[in-house]
């Protein structure tokens, strides 16, 4: 039975994952000469650190609403 901390940290995990994923995105995007490059910058990395930071907050309140149903 997983308890409701391994929930968060798996919550947390999954958010960096994308976070960094982004970074490692837009890492590569940079190194590119093509016009499309920014695009890539812009819509695939920025929406993997979007997404990211929005399951971050996201994990953090609902494991204060887990907290408090105990």
């Amino acid at each position: 039975m997983k308890t409701r901390t391994d929930r968060v940290e798996r919550r947390l995990r999954i958010a960096g994952i994308l976070i960094i994923l982004g970074l490692v995105v837009e890492l590569i995007s940079l190194s590119w000469s093509h016009p499309t490059a920014f695009l890539f910058f812009v819509i695939v990395g920025g929406m993997l650190m979007a997404a990211g930071m929005l399951f971050y907050l996201y994990s953090l309140v609902t494991a204060e609403k887990i907290q408090l149903s105990k």
